[in-house]
Protein backbone atom coordinates (compact mmCIF):
# COMPACT_ATOMS: atom_id res chain seq x y z
CA UNK A 1 0.00 0.00 0.00
CA UNK A 2 2.94 2.33 0.59
CA UNK A 3 3.53 2.30 -3.19
CA UNK A 4 0.13 3.85 -3.87
CA UNK A 5 0.35 7.55 -4.59
CA UNK A 6 -3.33 8.25 -3.85
CA UNK A 7 -5.44 10.03 -1.25
CA UNK A 8 -5.04 8.55 2.23
CA UNK A 9 -7.26 8.62 5.30
CA UNK A 10 -6.54 7.32 8.80
CA UNK A 11 -9.31 5.70 10.84
CA UNK A 12 -8.73 5.54 14.59
CA UNK A 13 -10.88 3.15 16.59
CA UNK A 14 -12.89 4.26 19.60
CA UNK A 15 -12.40 1.82 22.47
CA UNK A 16 -14.64 1.51 25.49
CA UNK A 17 -15.90 -0.85 28.17
CA UNK A 18 -15.94 -1.20 31.92
CA UNK A 19 -12.57 -2.93 32.38
CA UNK A 20 -10.16 -0.48 34.01
CA UNK A 21 -6.98 -2.61 33.99
CA UNK A 22 -5.10 -1.40 30.89
CA UNK A 23 -3.14 -4.65 30.39
CA UNK A 24 -6.28 -6.79 30.59
CA UNK A 25 -8.22 -4.40 28.33
CA UNK A 26 -5.43 -4.30 25.72
CA UNK A 27 -5.21 -8.10 25.76
CA UNK A 28 -8.95 -8.42 25.10
CA UNK A 29 -8.87 -5.73 22.38
CA UNK A 30 -6.03 -7.60 20.64
CA UNK A 31 -8.49 -10.46 19.98
CA UNK A 32 -10.68 -8.23 17.79
CA UNK A 33 -10.06 -8.25 14.04
CA UNK A 34 -10.55 -4.47 13.89
CA UNK A 35 -7.24 -2.61 14.19
CA UNK A 36 -6.84 0.37 16.53
CA UNK A 37 -5.42 2.45 13.67
CA UNK A 38 -6.29 1.77 10.04
CA UNK A 39 -4.62 3.62 7.16
CA UNK A 40 -6.48 3.41 3.85
CA UNK A 41 -5.65 4.74 0.40
CA UNK A 42 -7.67 4.91 -2.78
CA UNK A 43 -6.95 1.72 -4.80
CA UNK A 44 -5.87 -0.20 -1.66
CA UNK A 45 -6.90 -3.83 -1.54
CA UNK A 46 -8.99 -4.56 1.56
CA UNK A 47 -10.87 -7.40 3.22
CA UNK A 48 -14.15 -7.34 5.13
CA UNK A 49 -13.71 -8.38 8.74
CA UNK A 50 -17.40 -8.73 9.59
CA UNK A 51 -20.42 -10.17 7.79
CA UNK A 52 -22.59 -7.46 6.21
CA UNK A 53 -25.21 -9.69 4.54
CA UNK A 54 -25.48 -13.05 2.72
CA UNK A 55 -23.23 -11.89 -0.13
CA UNK A 56 -20.65 -9.69 1.60
CA UNK A 57 -19.11 -11.78 4.34
CA UNK A 58 -16.01 -11.83 6.53
CA UNK A 59 -13.10 -12.40 4.13
CA UNK A 60 -14.66 -10.75 1.06
CA UNK A 61 -11.98 -8.94 -0.94
CA UNK A 62 -12.34 -5.50 -2.46
CA UNK A 63 -10.66 -2.27 -3.53
CA UNK A 64 -11.13 1.24 -2.10
CA UNK A 65 -12.62 3.42 -4.85
CA UNK A 66 -13.00 6.71 -3.00
CA UNK A 67 -13.91 8.34 0.30
CA UNK A 68 -17.27 10.05 0.74
CA UNK A 69 -19.37 11.86 3.32
CA UNK A 70 -22.12 9.33 4.21
CA UNK A 71 -24.69 12.14 4.12
CA UNK A 72 -24.24 12.51 0.34
CA UNK A 73 -23.42 8.92 -0.68
CA UNK A 74 -25.76 7.79 -3.44
CA UNK A 75 -27.19 11.27 -3.97
CA UNK A 76 -26.73 13.75 -6.81
CA UNK A 77 -23.88 15.38 -4.84
CA UNK A 78 -21.97 12.08 -4.86
CA UNK A 79 -19.71 12.85 -7.82
CA UNK A 80 -16.19 13.86 -8.73
CA UNK A 81 -15.31 17.44 -7.93
CA UNK A 82 -17.75 17.74 -5.03
CA UNK A 83 -16.12 18.73 -1.73
CA UNK A 84 -18.00 15.90 0.02
CA UNK A 85 -16.24 13.21 -2.06
CA UNK A 86 -12.52 12.33 -2.14
CA UNK A 87 -11.48 10.48 -5.28
CA UNK A 88 -15.00 10.52 -6.75
CA UNK A 89 -15.69 8.97 -10.13
CA UNK A 90 -19.22 10.19 -10.65
CA UNK A 91 -20.60 6.67 -10.16
CA UNK A 92 -22.93 6.23 -7.22
CA UNK A 93 -23.42 2.76 -5.82
CA UNK A 94 -26.09 1.16 -3.69
CA UNK A 95 -26.18 2.21 -0.07
CA UNK A 96 -24.18 -0.21 2.06
CA UNK A 97 -24.50 -1.14 5.70
CA UNK A 98 -25.89 1.57 7.94
CA UNK A 99 -23.73 2.78 10.79
CA UNK A 100 -24.22 1.24 14.19
CA UNK A 101 -22.24 4.07 15.74
CA UNK A 102 -22.75 7.81 15.51
CA UNK A 103 -21.36 9.43 12.36
CA UNK A 104 -19.94 12.94 12.24
CA UNK A 105 -21.28 14.90 9.25
CA UNK A 106 -17.76 15.91 8.20
CA UNK A 107 -16.23 12.43 8.37
CA UNK A 108 -15.40 10.54 5.18
CA UNK A 109 -15.73 6.76 4.84
CA UNK A 110 -14.48 4.37 2.13
CA UNK A 111 -16.53 3.19 -0.81
CA UNK A 112 -15.27 -0.29 -1.64
CA UNK A 113 -15.92 -2.39 -4.73
CA UNK A 114 -16.08 -6.06 -3.75
CA UNK A 115 -15.64 -9.06 -6.02
CA UNK A 116 -18.56 -11.47 -5.64
CA UNK A 117 -18.24 -15.28 -5.81
CA UNK A 118 -19.57 -15.64 -9.40
CA UNK A 119 -17.49 -12.82 -10.88
CA UNK A 120 -19.90 -9.98 -10.16
CA UNK A 121 -19.00 -6.78 -8.39
CA UNK A 122 -20.74 -4.75 -5.69
CA UNK A 123 -19.99 -1.29 -4.31
CA UNK A 124 -20.68 -0.40 -0.69
CA UNK A 125 -20.05 2.46 1.67
CA UNK A 126 -18.18 0.96 4.62
CA UNK A 127 -19.25 2.44 7.93
CA UNK A 128 -18.08 1.87 11.51
CA UNK A 129 -19.31 -1.16 13.40
CA UNK A 130 -18.86 -2.34 16.98
CA UNK A 131 -17.00 -5.37 18.34
CA UNK A 132 -17.62 -6.09 22.01
CA UNK A 133 -17.29 -8.57 24.85
CA UNK A 134 -20.45 -8.53 26.91
CA UNK A 135 -21.38 -10.28 30.14
CA UNK A 136 -24.75 -12.09 30.46
CA UNK A 137 -25.91 -9.13 32.56
CA UNK A 138 -25.42 -6.85 29.54
CA UNK A 139 -22.33 -5.13 30.91
CA UNK A 140 -19.88 -4.38 28.09
CA UNK A 141 -16.41 -5.31 29.37
CA UNK A 142 -14.57 -4.05 26.30
CA UNK A 143 -15.60 -2.63 22.92
CA UNK A 144 -14.05 -1.25 19.76
CA UNK A 145 -15.77 0.86 17.10
CA UNK A 146 -14.00 0.87 13.73
CA UNK A 147 -14.75 0.55 10.00
CA UNK A 148 -15.18 -3.15 9.25
CA UNK A 149 -12.40 -3.63 6.72
CA UNK A 150 -8.73 -4.34 7.08
CA UNK A 151 -5.56 -4.23 5.02
CA UNK A 152 -2.59 -6.51 5.10
CA UNK A 153 1.09 -5.96 4.34
CA UNK A 154 0.67 -8.85 1.87
CA UNK A 155 -1.83 -6.90 -0.24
Amino acid sequence: MSRLNTEQLVFTAVDGGTIQDKVQKDKMLANFMAPQRLVLRIDAQVMLIKNMDETLVNGSMGRVLRFVDPNVYGTEQDREGDTSVIGGTGQAGPVGKKATASVSPTRFYPVVEFILPHGGRRRCLIMPDIWKVELPSGEVQVSRTQVCISTSPLF
